[in-house]
């Protein structure tokens, strides 16, 4: 399947940094309880949100090894007050 990707660039303080990690654990354990509802026969196929699991799971791996290989940049950045 072919998808179509998009870059983003962002730029995030530690503390967002942390809550973008929380915020998508939470989105990718809210997909895991819709896949065992499925299971039980609610909503859609369990296939679908298990494969919502792992894009989600991709995701959040991708955001760890670019933290971790220091390839998320650090700056400071001096604010000037108007």
């Amino acid at each position: 399947m072919n998808y179509r990707r998009k870059d983003i660039h962002l730029s995030l303080t530690n503390d967002q940094l942390d809550d973008l990690i929380s915020a998508l654990e939470a989105h990718r354990d809210g997909f895991r309880k819709l896949a065992a509802d499925a299971k039980l026969g609610f909503g859609l196929d369990a296939s679908y949100w298990g494969g919502r699991v792992a894009d989600v799971q991709n995701l959040l791996d991708t955001v760890h090894r670019q933290a971790e290989s220091g390839n998320i940049e650090s700056h400071t950045a001096e604010r000037e007050d108007s």
